[in-house]
């Protein structure tokens, strides 16, 4: 097994790539797994030795979780929504709002 040396920051390193790739593309879903293994890390070489590289990655990479957290919930939130009416004017084309849907429909 290699002795590890001092001052290896290869995962500190490698947690800001992470890190800065997934908050950059935090607008796109997959992401959030980058972020998620650049926390990793970030964490990872903390235990190892603590240094810049590390905390930039951590933050960074949580950073990243933020933003794709919130796109994912700003994209799905109104399908959910538009979803959850159809089914409602599917059920009761005579309900407020379901105007357009019922003409659709011929009724």
């Amino acid at each position: 097994m290699p002795k590890e040396r001092k001052g290896d920051n290869s995962f500190g390193v490698a947690s800001v790539v992470l890190g800065v790739v997934g908050s950059v593309l935090g607008v796109f879903v997959f992401p959030i797994v980058i972020s998620i293994l650049g926390l990793i890390f970030g964490i990872t070489q903390i235990k190892k030795e603590k240094n810049a590289w590390a905390i930039w990655g951590i933050v960074l990479s949580i950073l990243g979780i933020i933003i794709s957290a919130l796109v994912i919930w700003f994209v799905c939130m109104p399908l959910v929504k538009g979803f959850l009416q159809v089914m409602q004017c599917q059920a009761d084309p005579t309900l407020p709002g379901c105007e357009a849907f019922a003409s659709a429909l011929g009724v």
